[in-house]
């Protein structure tokens, strides 16, 4: 499977990929630490509770960070080859530029497959889990809040949740129930706890609309049926792409089953489907510029061209895939768009003849 070339360019390829993971990570570190010495002396919050808070932010900054280091090391490792003439070397026994670049990612997979997993199955849990110790500490040991005014649509009823606290708790609990588009009931709540599979409201007040009279129904606490989870309400309080891919699929399945917009959960859905191709891109438009006589190119210039194309790239993601929404662009096609184009473009240098 892994023959003398492919080791011997993928270990460059690799070693350079790790070295700068470890400095960007290690660099973004070091940043956020910095900017979260604000915290010191909110509540509970010291140094020592601060290292860890930043040390548990780790395994989410090297996933964020590890496709720029693919680029990076990529353009670093080959363009140091195309230096020596070894690239040359390999072209001259029939290994081609793409061979070449597959060399690459046969080592580069394993690690690229345990990122992913990282992202996957460790940040969402360790981002949240600190998330929720910060605001505990900060407030003493009291419950802080997580989100503030937070609207869902169930069937006919719009419910709206004022505050949802870190413990899960709901707080300051409205819903409108309507009925061909006229109100039929109005109710309050204080707060929520989910319970054996129920919200059990407290401090209920009901105003239910007849056609000649309003009446007015009062409860201490009572069971509301709803599709909304503790796991739903949580995706609404991550960003997305802290999200795992089977809380989306979830909250995806939730917002189409009350005939909601999921166009937006969708596009960071596609967009976690595609992370493994985009990564694959990154190396071959960081691959791109190296190859060729260095008499017209500098190597400098060279590896700076492909680091050039990988952020083109990287900001047609961030910037081009979110505008599809706009545009009402379907997800599928906003998301793929980029990545296609990109690896259509570096497909294209890799193959023209110098």
């Amino acid at each position: 499977m892994f023959g003398v070339l492919d080791r011997y360019v993928g270990k460059n390829v690799l070693y350079t990929v790790l070295i700068v993971t470890v400095i960007l990570t290690f660099l973004t570190t070091l940043i956020t630490f910095v900017d979260r010495l604000r915290y010191l002396g909110r509540g509970s919050v010291d140094f020592l509770f601060l290292t860890e808070y930043i040390l548990m932010q780790v395994p989410g900054i090297l996933v964020m960070f590890f496709p720029i280091a693919v680029l990076i090391g990529g353009a670093v490792a080959l363009g140091s080859l195309a230096k020596t003439s070894e690239l040359i070397v390999l072209q001259s026994i029939g290994v081609s530029r793409t061979g070449i670049v597959l060399s690459s990612l046969k080592i580069l997979f394993p690690v690229i497959a345990v990122v992913l997993l990282i992202g996957e199955f460790i940040v969402p849990r360790v981002s949240q889990y600190a998330e929720t110790k910060l605001n505990y500490a900060e407030s003493n040991g009291a419950i802080s809040l997580n989100y503030l005014s937070l609207w869902l649509k169930e069937g006919e009823s719009f419910i709206g949740i004022n505050t949802i606290y870190t413990d899960g708790t709901l707080n300051a609990i409205v819903k409108y129930d309507m009925h061909d588009g006229a109100m039929k009931a109005v109710s309050y709540a204080s707060k929520a706890r989910y319970e054996n599979g129920a919200w059990q409201m407290y401090d209920v007040t009901r105003y239910i609309y007849n056609e000649d009279k309003v009446v007015i129904e009062k409860a201490e606490h009572e069971p509301w049926k709803l599709n909304l989870t503790p796991e739903r309400v949580a995706v609404v309080r991550e960003k997305a792409v802290s999200l795992s891919v089977f809380g989306l699929m979830d909250y995806i399945e939730y917002l189409e089953e009350n005939n909601q917009d999921a166009s937006k959960y969708k596009l960071d859905l596609y967009g976690k489907f595609l992370t493994p191709l985009n990564i694959v891109v990154m190396l071959l438009l960081a691959a791109s510029t190296v190859f060729g006589p260095l008499r017209q190119t500098s190597m400098g210039v060279r590896i700076l061209g492909g680091i050039a194309l990988g952020f083109m790239f990287y900001l047609a993601n961030r910037v081009g895939v979110p505008l599809s929404l706009v545009y009402g662009i379907p997800p599928l096609i906003g998301a793929s768009a980029p990545t296609l184009a990109f690896l259509g473009l570096a497909l294209y240098v890799l193959s023209r003849k110098s």
